[in-house]
């Protein structure tokens, strides 16, 4: 399919807190789009005719194409009314929402990220289910065929070996910490009095440890988790931060 102006293509992998970035981003601006979704590995064909790589989501603006989710913010962002813009206009209050975006992006992202699929990868039944929502019927049937050479292929993607969860764990909880420490004095969001950047990539990136019920995407159920990764979500659930991620989901999402 070819993009048209009113309406960018955008390639996903449906169940990425990145492509749920891009998706929320795109829908707090009022930007109409058209997302095709895929199987991990599946998706290399049509991010590549779409001059994209291996990282998701790409969007083809029909004009060029935005090859990840930070991409993606800042070209709408910039090109908003200064009342809907997601980074704020104040210079400090921009330069802080930009730092905690960048954290959240380049280090939370990518720990949440292992640790979820570090998890879920044995799970054949409810990893395969949730790979399988919004993408093509032959997808589903092929990655329901092959499933262990996929999870291995995303496995060795990412990395991921017997210590991925304890690695990854640290992270979660400084970054986790912080926030906490950011809303005791009772604030709303993380930055100014309104919904900017670093909430929605707080909310959207670290929602495989959380859960919350109003991902854009498709997730798998608290019930479906194995009994540790259960236990650890609902731990963070309970936390200020798991708490204030919940009540974005609730009103902002």
């Amino acid at each position: 399919m070819t993009p048209s102006p009113s309406k960018p293509l955008m390639i996903t992998i449906p169940v990425s807190p990145f492509c749920e970035l891009a998706r929320w981003t795109l829908d707090r601006l009022g930007v109409p789009y058209v997302e095709h979704g895929h199987v991990p590995m599946f998706h290399l064909l049509a991010t590549r005719m779409h001059h994209g790589g291996a990282v998701v989501p790409v969007l083809d603006t029909g004009a060029g194409s935005l090859t990840d989710a930070r991409q993606v913010l800042d070209h709408y962002d910039q090109r908003a009314p200064e009342a809907l813009r997601l980074f704020p206009a104040d210079p400090t209050e921009q330069a802080e929402a930009r730092q905690l975006f960048d954290r959240f992006f380049d280090h939370l992202a990518v720990a949440v990220r292992a640790w979820a699929y570090a998890y879920m990868l044995p799970d054949r039944t409810s990893t395969s289910r949730v790979w399988c929502v919004g993408v093509p019927m032959f997808e589903q049937v092929a990655v329901r065929a092959i499933f262990p050479l996929v999870a291995g292929a995303v496995h060795r993607e990412l990395h991921l070996g017997p210590g991925s969860i304890a690695e990854q764990e640290p992270v979660i909880e400084a970054i986790f910490g912080d926030v906490d420490a950011r809303l005791a004095d009772g604030r709303r969001y993380l930055v100014g009095d309104r919904l900017t950047a670093a909430d929605m990539a707080f909310a959207s990136l670290a929602a495989p440890a959380v859960i919350p019920p109003e991902y854009g995407g498709p997730m798998p159920t608290v019930d479906e988790l194995p009994a540790t990764m259960r236990a650890e979500v609902e731990r963070l659930r309970s936390r200020p931060a798991g708490q204030f991620l919940l009540r974005l989901y609730r009103e902002d999402r």
